[in-house]
């Protein structure tokens, strides 16, 4: 068996712990490595019910560790490799209720993604989805996983690459400007982003945080994107946007997801990006370039 990613929905609290542990135990008895990342809210009734059986499995917050789904695949990645030659179970839920639309769209390419990485890996991986989620959000469930309650599954999508970045986000809410920017015009851009960001509300942190992320994706584009690009910043809701568009193609679905090795001359640059921020999307295809679109999420008080 190679790897079996499959999924179930579940109708409360006491149904999700009851079956996940089940699935748990029965990797304990195989001597099996066990990781579980779910929300914090219900890790808890998890350990309950396991109690001393638990104590050699890894439990992991989802909502902190996992804010940004471009940081989960290589949670599973380091989970495999720390336990090479060991049977390996996982769990994972990476749509809960904090998330929004946006984050939803990355956790289904996630999802995605992990057929993709692992296709060749022996391990079992399940991932819970809450029966009470969309029915347009437990179809796009049903379409990455194939397995399901169980089963094989007939709803399962196979596709063979990472065809999700050639899906465009959708436009913002509102008029935007896009400004363009070369390697002469980085640093400016960089400081207007930093100016809306401390406006917006975030803390020195959040506007260190945000500002780099905007830079590296900005050098980027003048080094592989045709010398430069364009800029556009907006509000939405609790979440500052910039996005950064070029002429680029990314044919690496996995970029910023895979964690760079000391000997790596390049490549670290997005996988920075996704640990500075609460949300990264890539959309890139011949057609329109590539677009990444980065969100930090702030709670400060927003002036005009």
């Amino acid at each position: 068996m190679v790897f079996r990613h499959e999924a179930f929905s579940y109708d409360s609290v006491d149904d999700f712990a009851t079956r996940v542990t089940d699935f748990v135990r029965v990797g304990l008895a195989e001597d099996a490595a066990v990781t579980v990342i779910v929300p914090t809210a219900r890790l808890e009734p998890v350990r309950d019910i396991l109690g001393a059986d638990g104590d050699g499995v890894q439990f992991v917050d989802t909502v902190s560790e996992g804010r940004n789904p471009a940081r989960i695949l290589p949670l599973w990645q380091a989970f495999l490799d720390r336990n090479e030659g060991r049977p390996c179970r996982g769990v994972g839920e990476p749509v809960h209720e904090e998330r929004t639309a946006p984050a939803i769209a990355e956790c289904h390419q996630h999802e995605t993604l992990l057929n993709l990485a692992f296709a060749k890996v022996e391990w079992r991986l399940l991932c819970p989805y809450a029966a009470t989620l969309p029915e347009s959000v437990l179809a796009r469930a049903r379409a990455n996983h194939p397995w399901w309650e169980d089963e094989p599954n007939p709803d399962f999508d196979d596709r063979e690459d990472g065809s999700t970045l050639a899906q465009p986000l959708p436009e913002p809410f509102g008029s935007t400007t896009f400004v363009r920017f070369d390697l002469d015009s980085v640093t400016g851009v960089r400081e207007n982003a930093a100016g809306k960001a401390r406006r917006f509300g975030l803390d020195a942190d959040s506007v260190e945080r945000f500002t780099l992320a905007v830079h590296e994706v900005m050098v980027n584009s003048v080094d592989h994107g045709g010398g430069g690009g364009m800029v556009r910043l907006w509000t939405e809701d609790d979440d500052l946007v910039c996005e950064v568009r070029d002429e680029g193609v990314i044919t690496d679905p996995f970029v910023g997801r895979r964690r760079p090795t000391l000997a790596q001359p390049r490549g670290r640059g997005m996988w920075m990006v996704n640990q500075l921020c609460d949300l990264v999307q890539v959309r890139s295809s011949a057609s329109f370039g590539t677009v990444v679109r980065l969100r930090i999420t702030g709670t400060g008080t927003r002036q005009a």
